[in-house]
């Protein structure tokens, strides 16, 4: 599955590290990979049944889950024939296998169950005996595409003026209050509204949890029905394939 998902993700574009390809099984994390993490905006965390034997892979997790909090890294659990109730309380198969971390690696039990239950509340992709795997696959590969920024920050610095007013945006919208903040951008056609919109959205948006940026909404409205797009926005939101029946039911 991890191999499938891997060579998806690089059909896409999306430049992705393998955490397996140079490490051996049992050794610690080392600098290339630490390096991997902290470079990463998104880290995409398959669990398997057998994920908690592995120190080196818990050891991973917890450095992943530590930058959620540190530096607001994006992470999305896939739950890969393994309940994620048993990752989040380490029952089952991930029980036992810390009934022998106890034993032998007593001093980091307590941060490997704090990051387990950390990404075992997270929303993301169980995938049993009675899931699809390339229509999973697609759906991941769909997610991760939406959630990476549209706009480098090197595109953005070569328009003029655009780091001034980014900086003015993000200064009104207080990302660090916990309130809701509403932003309209008006101006003249060809002002560099979007863009300006693009790149405050290509900046900020890792540090939410749930996000999506929706462009040319009006012409899109016109030729595909608002429906659409209250469907793509509710999917993207929700990490899942919803469907809209009319614009009242997107709307409630």
């Amino acid at each position: 599955f991890v191999d499938h998902l891997y060579a998806a993700l690089a059909q896409q574009g999306i430049l992705t590290y393998k955490d397996d390809e140079t490490l051996p099984r049992g050794e610690r994390i080392g600098p290339a990979l630490l390096k991997a993490i902290e470079e990463s905006r998104i880290a995409l965390v398959v669990f398997s049944e057998n994920y908690a034997d592995s120190s080196w892979c818990l050891d991973e997790l917890a450095h992943i889950m530590e930058r959620v909090d540190t530096k607001g890294q994006i992470v999305e659990p896939v739950f890969y024939f393994v309940d994620p109730s048993d990752v989040r309380k380490q029952k089952g198969k991930y029980g036992k296998a810390f009934r022998k971390h106890k034993r032998e690696n007593k001093h980091k039990v307590g941060s490997w169950r704090k990051a387990l239950e950390k990404a075992g509340n997270l929303s993301g992709w169980v995938i049993d005996e009675n899931s699809h795997e390339a229509k999973c696959i697609k759906e991941i590969v769909g997610t991760i595409s939406s959630r990476l920024p549209t706009l480098t920050t090197n595109v953005n610095k070569d328009l003029i003026g655009i780091e001034t007013r980014l900086q003015d945006l993000k200064s009104k919208l207080k990302i660090k209050s916990d309130g809701v903040r509403i932003i309209g951008i008006w101006g003249v056609g060809g002002g560099g509204k979007t863009t300006l919109a693009s790149a405050a959205y290509a900046e900020i948006s890792h540090r939410f949890e749930a996000h999506c940026l929706l462009q040319n909404i009006r012409e899109e409205s016109n030729k595909h029905g608002l429906e659409k797009l209250q469907e793509k926005f509710l999917s993207l939101i929700l990490k899942a394939d919803v469907k809209v029946g009319s614009e009242i039911e997107g709307r409630s």
